[in-house]
């Protein structure tokens, strides 16, 4: 089960940059225990869904893979990369999934250990991740975008420790936990008149 929670982070951290919420990593992990084939499905559910869209918005092909290097390595791709990847995405040959997974399982060196570092993290981070208060507050945009700002900063062995740490995850979910408080008093006032304070005798 383990393994097929991994697999999952992988492709959280390629498309969307960020762990996987608590709900999405157990239904994934689910459907990976139930069929080892469901990972494909899971890509192809990923590279049409709504967050995707919403990230990769207005980018053309080249524009597409040099985001997905960075997400994955947190480099910038080098130009006979985003040539290689945007001609074949260009020409119909490869979908954006497959060239997802692709370019993921051909990581090497630096940029495998930048990777599998990410994924380390995002596992760190969901097992941090216990509290039902925890898990509805990393929910939305402004909390994906604390969770994407956290593992774009896991490039080597320093950061990569760092992002690991059980104090820097705690104070990461905590400020996700605040932000998410905010935002529901914030919904609660929306259209509400103030009443006076009762009047005590």
């Amino acid at each position: 089960m383990a393994g097929n929670a991994t697999e999952v982070q992988k492709l959280y951290v390629a498309y969307f940059s960020r762990p996987a919420d608590a709900g999405g990593l157990d239904y994934w992990t689910n459907a990976l225990a139930n069929n080892p084939g469901a990972l494909q499905e899971m890509s192809r559910q990923f590279s049409i869904s709504q967050e995707y869209r919403d990230t990769y918005a207005g980018m053309d092909s080249r524009a597409m893979v040099t985001e997905v290097y960075d997400n994955l390595f947190g480099r910038a791709a080098e130009k006979a990369g985003v040539d290689y990847w945007a001609g074949l995405l260009d020409s119909k040959q490869v979908s954006i999934d497959n060239m997802v997974t692709q370019i993921a399982a051909g990581a090497r060196d630096s940029d495998l250990f930048a990777w599998n570092a990410k994924v380390a993290a995002a596992n760190a981070f969901v097992a941090r991740l216990d509290q039902p208060n925890e898990k509805a507050a990393y929910t939305g945009a402004a909390a994906n975008q604390m969770a994407i700002d956290w593992i774009a900063s896991v490039k080597n062995l320093e950061t990569a420790a760092m992002a690991q740490d059980p104090g820097v995850i705690d104070a990461l979910i905590s400020r996700m936990v605040g932000a998410n408080a905010m935002a529901i008093d914030d919904v609660q006032l929306v259209g509400m008149v103030a009443l006076p304070e009762p009047a005590y005798m």
